[in-house]
């Protein structure tokens, strides 16, 4: 299972989502690795951090900046599942390995610059369709950190405003909402799975809730 996570620009959530993937098909017991593309190179910072404090259990991450497609494809015949951190509107790596992906996840925010980027991306990848060995590149967009308040109303915006922009486009129903938790997590070289259930409950039962969403929709069963 190859798992590509992918956004146009930066700050939205694209490495703290692949990160958390990982490590959620980790704890299910199954082999995964974790594949940096991104000059930021967070994922490879957060693995250090992960490293340095001896979390168990370990995640692999590896960095590969130039041509991730054949390390992607040689992976997922060794591991259970393939997670990659795709750089921010790095086009070309994004056609490789949107052709190569079984979930294509984009994160986004409520922000107008955000939705705008997401719209940019989604056409890109449509054009890509009929290129893919299903025909269609299963590309789901996740909506990230938006507001946790229960009377906010960006959420529903934002969604709707996607939905018009761009026909078609799945939206997955579940939402992460802007919770302390996640960078909290971050800080530790943790994912929320592992933090103290008080802080982490509901940010955990979110990311349930949508991973599993994904899954379904990648129609690709869970890993346990």
């Amino acid at each position: 299972m190859i798992i590509v996570v992918a956004a146009e620009k930066g700050g939205v959530g694209k490495s703290t989502n692949a990160i958390t993937i990982a490590c959620r098909i980790k704890l299910d017991g199954a082999d995964v690795v974790l594949v940096d593309t991104d000059t930021s190179a967070t994922a490879i910072g957060w693995s250090d951090i992960r490293v340095q404090n001896k979390i168990e259990p370990p995640i692999q991450v590896t960095q590969n900046l130039r041509q991730p497609l054949p390390a992607v494809i040689d992976f997922a015949e060794k591991y259970d599942a393939v997670v990659c951190d795709l750089g921010a509107g790095d086009y070309a790596k994004m056609r490789d390995l949107a052709l190569a992906a079984d979930l294509f996840l984009v994160p986004t925010r409520v922000g107008q610059p955000d939705l705008e980027s997401t719209v940019r991306l989604y056409e890109a990848v449509r054009s890509l369709d009929g290129r893919h060995k299903r025909g269609r590149v299963p590309l789901v967009v996740a909506m990230n950190a938006t507001p946790a308040a229960w009377n906010n109303t960006e959420d529903a915006e934002a969604r709707a405003a996607l939905e018009a922009a761009c026909p078609g486009i799945t939206i997955l129903k579940s939402s992460l909402r802007d919770r302390k938790v996640w960078r909290d997590a971050g800080k530790v070289g943790r994912s929320i799975y592992e933090m103290p259930k008080r802080d982490a409950e509901k940010a955990v039962a979110e990311f349930e809730d949508l991973f599993i969403e994904a899954l379904q929709f990648a129609n690709v069963k869970e890993t346990a």
